[in-house]
This record gives structure tokens, sequence and C-alpha cells, in this order.
């Protein structure tokens, strides 16, 4: 692909710590929408073959490790340019050579062929009337869902609405207001194709497309369905209750099975998608949390009992005496809740980590002023006796 290559996984919409399921999932998602003979947007062929090009490198393992390690300029030195035929891998992943799909891309098409051969097992067959009840719609939902840096920690419930769509229970998918509404295209006699006939140079060429009039169903519907309106399904908003678990991160996705579309008897699941939003006060790194506290000077210097957040509410700790700015404070078991150990075991909860912060205030109390002058006073004797060393040394 010419120019700046993007990143694979942002091409794909997923995280680094995505599963292969997970990369799948996104790949059959966005294949199906930017494939060129289903999206006739300018820049559809182009975005597909991007597609294709970063799931040949994240689904495969080796590559993967490459790309996540050197990025691009990695993969270029091992000799890998991402020059597979994209649709060889689009038809592998949706069955092209296991039988009842099949996707050919020669012919007329710059190179991208005709996805009518989806209806043909090949295009050598004759177009049966199973097509009248096919689904005419992913049952799985890909959604969104924002929840705040807490909610990520501590967990949340939310009752959410999703738009599905469901078969038509008047037509049962046919779009035809009775079965009698249902005729047979006399232009392409039922088979939803056209065939044209060319001599050429190298002898009688032979092409389908589909047939205009039938839209490629072999079926006219005199009559649309009093119900769905000839859209062969019914859209409805449902409320479902989620329960995220504490803990959940960025970018993870979250299956809810028998939450999606559905068709016929086949219901779909819902795929979350899950966006945290920043804290202004905390930063997360796998089971640990990490915040800044702000502390006068002075306490650190004499040590002192300060409050601290954690995502579980103020806590208070006690500052040792000469806690210098930026150093560390561990505080055991109030990062990353893990709601498995006591059941799996594995890592307990994680930990806090605190760093101090000097303030700067802009006056101090008078009592303030005279512990800082004995500090001084301690420090200015100290370099005094370091200055006669100095002077013995060198004289």
């Amino acid at each position: 692909m010419a120019g700046i290559k993007r990143d694979y996984y942002v091409v794909l919409g997923i995280s680094k710590n995505s599963t292969q399921d997970e990369i799948k999932r996104a790949f059959r998602r966005l294949a199906m929408q930017y494939h060129p003979d289903r999206n006739k947007a300018p820049d559809a062929e182009q975005k597909f073959k991007e597609i294709n090009e970063a799931y040949e490198v994240l689904s495969d393992e080796k590559r993967r490790k490459t790309y996540d390690q050197f990025g691009h300029e990695g993969l270029n030195q091992q000799g890998w340019t991402g020059g597979s035929n994209p649709f060889d891998i689009f038809n592998e992943m949706f069955g092209g050579s296991g039988g009842g799909v099949k996707f050919s891309f020669g012919g007329n098409s710059g190179g991208f062929g005709s996805i009518f051969e989806e209806m043909f097992n090949g295009g050598t067959r004759r177009r049966t009337n199973k097509r009248q009840s096919q689904q005419i719609y992913e049952i799985d939902i890909d959604a969104n869902l924002t929840i705040t840096f807490l909610e990520s920690i501590l967990g949340v419930k939310r009752k959410v609405k999703i738009n599905t769509k469901h078969q038509c229970p008047h037509c049962h998918g046919s779009g035809a207001d009775t079965p009698s509404d249902i005729k047979t295209c006399s232009r392409c006699h039922g088979t939803g194709v056209i065939t044209t006939r060319q001599r050429t140079i190298l002898g009688i060429m032979e092409s389908q497309e589909y047939c205009p009039d039938c839209k490629g169903s072999g079926k006219i519907i005199t009559k649309v369905c009093s119900q769905c309106h000839g859209h062969k399904y019914i859209e409805r908003e449902d409320f479902i209750e989620l329960d995220i678990k504490p803990g959940v991160t960025n970018g993870s996705i979250l299956q809810y099975s028998n939450k999606g579309n559905s068709w016929s008897n086949n219901v779909g699941d819902l795929n979350l998608t899950i966006y945290v939003q920043p804290s202004r006060i905390f930063k997360r790194k796998n089971q640990t949390i990490y915040a800044n506290v702000l502390v006068d000077p002075i306490d650190a210097i004499t040590g002192s009992i300060i409050k601290i957040p954690t995502p579980y509410g103020i806590k208070e700790i006690e500052m040792k005496s000469n806690t210098a700015n930026g150093e560390e404070i561990n505080v055991s078991g109030f990062g990353i809740k893990n709601i498995k150990h006591k059941m799996f075991g594995g890592p307990a909860n994680g930990d806090l980590v605190v760093t101090i912060v000097y303030a700067r205030p802009k006056k101090y109390t008078k009592s303030e002023i005279e512990k800082l002058k004995l500090i001084n006073n301690d420090k200015n004797q100290e370099v005094a006796e370091f200055e006669q060393i100095v002077s013995k040394e060198v004289s």
C-alpha cells in the first residue's frame, strides 16, 4: 500500500491485547462492510485491501509479535510486503472452498468480480429459491459503551437501549403480504441473473449479472407485507441490563449471548466495546493504579499522617519523616481487585502507588518558618564542615 501505513490495530478498530477471536470478528465485520462489490465508495477498494493486510499480520502470531516489537519496518526487514491476494483471505474466511458460498474476482469489474457468485456455489449452478428465506442482515450487533475510570475499577450496572432487527412475523422474511403475492420474475425466469454472450477473438464470452427487475431474487412481489412494508424485518428498541465486572480495561469487548438481532430461529450476540474515560487523578497499568498526592514540604520533612485518594475512598496513611519529593509510597491491595482470586487462585489484588509531590505554599506560618530555619542551620553547619575539609586538602 502506498504512503504511510496506519497502525494495524487502528485499521481493525481493536486493542493491542485483543484475542484471535476478537481479531477475526473485527475482520469479518469490516471486510463485509468495505467489500468493493457491496460498497461503491471511491475508497472502498483501498480500505478493503488495508483491512485484509492488517488481518494477515495480526492473525499470524509470529508476524504479530514482530509487528508489536518493531512495527511495519520489522516486517519489511523480514521480507514481508503484504502482497497476498486479499480476496483469497476473504474467500477462506467466508467459506469460498467449503460449499455454500464462493466468491470469484475475475471478470469485468476491475479484478473484483461479482458477488452474485455467492448465490451460485462458484457460478456454475442454477440459483434455488432458498434466497427468499435467507437472512438479509448480520444477526450479531456491535455497539460501544463509555464508562468512567472509577466505574471500570469498581464495576457498574447499566441499562442501555439497543435497536434490534427481527424477521417479520407476518411475512416470515419474504416481504410479501401473502404467499400468493410472490410471482416468478418473467425477465430472468426465476434464476435471478441475466446471461449475455459476446463474440470475441477468443471465442464466445459469457457474462452474468443480477436481474435488474427482481434484483437477483428471482421473484417479483406484487403486494408488499402490510407489517414490514416489504423490508422483510421489523425493528424494535430493547432495553438490556448490563453487569460490567470490576477491572474491565479500555477497548475490551464484552459479549452478551442472545442479545442481538434475530432471523428465523437464530439469535445473534451483542458485542460491546468498552471505552474508559481517563481520570484526572488515577492512571492504570495492568493491576496497579498510580496517583500523585500533593503534600506540604514541612509535613514531608517532619513526617505526618496524610489523606490519599483511592478508587475505594479516602484513606489515611503515614508519611515518614524526610520523605523526598517524587518518592513513591506503595499501598498494598488498593489497586485493581482480582475477583477470580478466591475462586481460582492466581495473583491477589493489585496495589496503589502514590507519588509524593511537594506543594509550593505562597506563605508559611511562623512556626513553619522556625522549623525551616532549624533545618537550614543544620544544613549550613554541615556545609561549613565540608568547606574546612576541602580547604585542608587543597592548601
